[in-house]
Parts: C-alpha cells; structure tokens; sequence
C-alpha cells in the first residue's frame, strides 16, 4: 500500500536536496502509523487514497521517513526540496507546520527543528546587518551591547518617550527599542516620536561622544508599515522593529526585500501561543 512506503528507515537523507524535519509525536496510533500521517499529509497525501496520485509522483516528491524514536516519541522526516517554493517560509509553513496539527490522529505533535539545504537557505537574502554590523553601526566592540525598552509600553506622549530615552542613552544604554504595541496612537503619534527622539538622540550623541540606535516599531499592514519605515530612514534612523508573529513572515520578508538598508529587528509577541506547550506546536 502506497501510504506504507512513506516508511523508509534505511533511507539516507540527501541534505543538500531535501529539507530534514524533526518531530515530537503523540498518538493512539503506533509510532509508525502516526508518522506516515504526518508525512502524508505534510507533502503530497491527504486523509484518504487518491486515483490522482500516480507511482511517479511518488517517488519524485513523498516524503520519507527515515527515523523513529519510540522511547523519545521522536520522528525524522525528509522531503524533497521541490515540494517548497524557494524565498517563501509562507508555503513551507503551510506544509510542515500547517493541516497536520489539526489532524484527528494526533494527539501532540512539535515540530523540533528543521534543517535546510543551502540551495533553500540562499533563496533568501538574509539580514542586511547582523550583529557585525548593528556593532559596525555602533563603533562596539569590546564588549555587550546594552539595550533598554520604553516603559510604561503605552502612555507616555512623544515628548515624554523622547526625553526618557534621552535620560536613558546618557546614562550609558546603547539601544532602546519601543515595545510591542506602540505603533501610532493618538496620545503618541509615530511621526513625531520620530521626529522628537532622533532630535534628542542626536544631542546626546554629541554630548557623549557615543553612537546610539533608536528601534521604531513599525508593525502594521504591509504598506503602512513600509511608508513608516521610509519616513524611520529619511528622518535618519537606523533600525526598525516588527512584531514577526502579528505581521507575518511574509511581512517581514516584504519588508526586508525593500532594501532600504535598515536593521530590521523581530519581537515575538505572541509566540507563546504555539510554544508554550512543549507537546505540541512548534519550538522557536
């Protein structure tokens, strides 16, 4: 039967062709049986047999597990790199993070870790910066570099979050960031804020002698949140911050494909969601 050859244990993964998974696996099910649903359905199967789905497509694109841990509850699974569209995390989610957490066989099911072939991983451009630049950046690099976030979260006007931030780069701090949900609200609006940090910023830059980065939240829909990441670099900022769960991956990854050559950093609110239980969801 078809579904059973998803099964493959002495299969020798191809690491430079196939994208390599690792799963923690629950069921009522046996190990075995559980896997090939998750293998099935995570690549080219569904819940039933189809007509469509011919010997040759099979072979060219099933999935294939290769490890089972029944101690551990653990699974390996390698699929073909021609089952994900290169550059887009969106479709590659949609397949080994997507319809398989809902099936009715399952009672937890993690994914651990994911390994990725170089020809997958360069579809992508990476950050601009990196921690070597954002130290470039800064002129540090003999030491950590020390960060700090606006609170209270939401309340101060721009005037106010200006002139702590003021206080804070004086006293030695290297970057501060805004939280999560400070965006543009009508007690601080995020132009002026801005406006006013980037204008206190670069008074305490000469008053120390010391570089400092402000992060702007600019999470929002996609448009809204480019045209506020252009005014961020035309105002003369350097890094902008997105909320990577509430906007998305494909939000980052617009955002990132703009080349506007700013640091974009990620904030996670929200993961817990699906990372809280070490069962089930997906680790991060």
């Amino acid at each position: 039967m078809i579904r059973r050859e998803y099964l493959k244990l002495n299969y020798k993964p191809d690491y430079k062709n196939e994208i390599i998974t690792t799963f923690y696996l629950e069921s009522n099910l046996s190990l075995k049986e559980a896997a090939v649903k998750v293998a099935e359905e995570s690549s080219i199967g569904t819940w039933t047999r189809l007509t469509t789905l011919s010997s040759r497509i099979f072979k060219s694109l099933a999935a294939r597990i290769f490890y089972l841990n029944k101690k551990k509850k653990l699974v390996k699974i390698a699929y073909p790199l021609a089952l994900f569209e290169k550059g887009s995390i969106p479709q590659l989610l949609s397949s080994i993070g997507g319809n398989i957490f809902s099936m009715k066989d399952i009672k937890n099911l993690r994914l651990l870790d994911v390994e990725f072939p170089k020809k997958y991983i360069t579809s992508f451009p990476g950050p601009r910066w990196g921690i070597e630049g954002v130290r470039k950046i800064l002129g540090i690099y003999d030491r950590p570099l020390i960060g700090c976030i606006i609170k209270p979260k939401l309340g101060l006007t721009s005037v106010q979050n200006a002139w702590l931030a003021y206080g804070v780069f004086k006293n030695g701090v290297d970057l501060i960031k805004d939280d999560e949900n400070l965006t543009d609200l009508s007690f601080n609006k995020f132009s002026q804020r801005v406006k006013k940090v980037l204008s206190l910023k670069r008074k305490v830059e000469n008053q120390t002698g010391q570089k400092k980065i402000y992060v702007f939240n600019v999470t929002g829909p996609a448009d809204i949140m480019l045209r506020r990441a252009k005014l961020v670099k035309k105002m003369g900022a350097r890094c902008v911050m997105v909320d990577i769960i509430a906007c998305g991956w494909s939000g980052v990854q617009y955002l990132r494909n703009q080349n506007l050559g700013l640091i974009i950093h990620g904030h996670r609110a929200g993961h817990a969601a699906f990372t809280r239980n070490k069962k089930h969801g997906i680790s991060m």
